[in-house]
């Protein structure tokens, strides 16, 4: 880590994020960080260090929550916090810098512009997002859990225009899958009314920017007022090409190759093209990037077909949190990314 700007770049992290603590490099080459503030800005932190530096290769890192006890922070030794500071261990920095530069070669630095222009360059055809913890955003919050799909959507909206400014094609939002009917009735006949509204208010931002609907999922289970709103949407978007927006709902991988399996069999027999063909993302690139917020590490049954060779990102921001500027984040170490594809 040490002479890649790590601690440098996650000052400005922290700060922008209002966290006290310290980024200290320890004489084995590793950095340690110690941070105190709001959960979001620590997450956003915890976050960007999955990353690290735009030179920096991080290859370990292990993290541990402490509930904050007092105000300002205090670091292990008794030092009081009032800001996120980096830690020279008592040298001037001119030495601090020889120290930490020591193994870093003039080769990793040639690498700046290449990667630069790689983040312009390389960029997802299909982005799939699980947008997981809404409900923990709002229940650590002490909010109704509909405060948490309310933040959620307005997320994404906002992603849906940061990724056409990114250049991405198609992105796919998975909204409710086949095992979340077996959520409280309350929580489900609320978000279904809510995917009404919803779809309303994107259909208006996928026509202004030419982008087709789709859904992915079942239909036969989803009331009729939802899936009259799927099937207008549909329609008022079919003329646009090659820019897409598909919403998974009542979705599920599994049940999704049940479907095609059967639909194959019924039209040709079963083989690779027949079967991805009667897939729910028929005529759609297969994802090259998935993005899951919340923490956990799993697909979950996104896509299991379609996602053999797909690059995955795992965040532990809540999607409420996930802002444009995490997306961003997100792109840029996709396409620091050397895609091999079984070669």
């Amino acid at each position: 880590m040490q002479g890649v700007f790590f601690r440098a770049t996650a000052k400005r992290v922290a700060d922008a994020h209002m966290l006290v603590g310290h980024a200290k490099n320890l004489p084995d080459g590793r950095v340690e960080i110690l941070a105190e503030g709001d959960e979001a800005g620590l997450r956003a932190l915890l976050d960007w260090c999955y990353r690290g530096s735009l030179l920096a290769n991080v290859d370990g890192l292990s993290f541990e929550w402490q509930k904050s006890k007092d105000i300002p922070t205090r670091s292990r030794d008794g030092q009081v916090f009032r800001k996120f500071d980096i830690s020279r261990d008592g040298n001037n920095l001119i030495v601090d810098q020889v120290h930490a530069l020591t193994n870093l070669g003039r080769r990793v630095l040639a690498t700046v512009d290449k990667k630069v222009e790689e983040k312009i360059l390389n960029v997802p055809k299909h982005i799939v997002i699980i947008p997981d913890g809404n409900r923990h955003w709002a229940r650590e919050r002490g909010v109704p859990f509909w405060k948490g799909y309310e933040e959620g959507k307005k997320r994404t909206v906002e992603l849906i225009k940061t990724s056409q400014e990114a250049g991405v094609p198609h992105m796919t939002f998975w909204g409710f899958s086949t095992e979340n009917w077996s959520r409280p009735t309350e929580e489900v006949s609320w978000l279904m009314d809510t995917f009404v509204k919803t779809l309303k208010e994107l259909g208006k931002e996928l026509s202004k920017n030419k982008i087709s609907f789709r859904h992915l999922g079942r239909k036969d289970r989803i009331n009729s007022k939802l899936l009259k709103g799927i099937e207008d949407l549909e329609m008022s978007t079919a003329e646009f090409r090659g820019k897409t927006f598909s919403l998974a709902l009542d979705y599920g991988g599994r049940d999704e190759i049940l479907r095609a399996a059967k639909k194959a069999s019924e039209n040709g027999g079963m083989n690779d093209k027949n079967l991805t063909a009667a897939l729910d993302t028929s005529g759609l690139p297969d994802p090259d990037f998935i993005i899951r917020t919340s923490g956990e590490q799993r697909l979950s049954g996104i896509m299991p077909w379609q996602s053999a060779y797909a690059e995955l990102y795992f965040t532990p921001l809540y999607f409420p949190d996930f802002t444009p500027t995490q997306f961003n984040l997100a792109l840029a170490d996709y396409a620091n990314r050397q895609r091999r594809f079984g070669q």
